[in-house]
């Protein structure tokens, strides 16, 4: 299986995912750290079919709602229009996959949003994770909705494979980190490297290795290579793992 990327701490697999987890070496990764797709961005059938171009147009826009990058500048992306039942028994495949490739008392960290968080801790715990907590992603920004509450949260369940070592740092289970900049997002929804370093920090261990199943962009990846820890990554669209070569060939940021 020839990588599409590799330097000394990061391989990069072009391909689906699940046919390329099976495959990797059991017992070898320590954190799998993934956003993979929701299946959800709408409130009705038809919203949740639509093109995630379409759905998640607005993370191009400012506070203000002023656009500062069109939304088709960014790939789309496979795998965002199940129903439920079905996104859960795909969550469930992978999900058993990365257990399988996970090192004991290894980490878990999915993203998720409010209406698929209860499917997200169920599916992890029906193929074996230990379920350890919530973690809430604060973005800073959310269009304002009369009588409502503003939906600027998202979430990352967070799960092990059984006990794990515990790294000497005392996070909070709240973390405040603005969305990425329309001028300096690469994908549709990529997430701050500050969030993904933020999640990290409980991995205990020199040079462990991390596996992002859906890097999308590689910002999973590039989080990892700042930290000094080796790291795998598997995307299915092309463009994005040309743009995760290009932030991994990038020189390491000092922290």
């Amino acid at each position: 299986m020839d990588p599409y990327y590799s330097d000394d701490s990061v391989t990069i697999y072009h391909g689906e995912a699940l046919s390329i987890l099976t495959r990797l070496n059991a017992g070898t990764v320590d954190a799998v750290v993934t956003d993979p797709p929701y299946s959800s961005g709408g409130m009705f059938r038809s919203d949740r079919v639509a093109d995630p171009t379409a759905k998640y147009r607005g993370w191009s826009q400012n506070a203000d709602g002023t656009t500062r990058a069109p939304t088709s500048d960014y790939a789309t992306f496979a795998g965002d229009n199940r129903d439920q039942r079905t996104w859960m028994m795909w969550v469930q495949a992978w999900s058993m996959a990365c257990l399988n490739v996970t090192k004991p008392g290894g980490h878990l960290f999915q993203f998720t949003d409010w209406r698929q968080l209860p499917a997200t801790t169920d599916a992890s715990q029906l193929v074996g994770w230990t379920w350890r907590g919530i973690l809430v992603w604060d973005k800073g920004i959310g269009r304002p909705i009369k009588g409502r509450f503003r939906n600027h949260l998202e979430y990352v369940v967070w799960a092990t494979l059984g006990h794990t070592e515990t790294a000497e740092v005392y996070p909070s289970a709240l973390i405040q980190v603005p969305t990425v900049s329309p001028n300096e997002r690469q994908h549709l929804t990529q997430k701050p490297t500050q969030l993904l370093r933020a999640l990290l920090s409980v991995v205990p261990g020199d040079n462990p290795m991390v596996l992002d199943p859906f890097m999308g962009s590689g910002t999973t990846l590039r989080a990892a290579k700042d930290l000094g820890h080796r790291c795998i990554g598997i995307e299915q669209d092309e463009r994005n793992c040309e743009i995760a070569a290009d932030r991994m060939a990038q020189e390491v940021l000092a922290l």
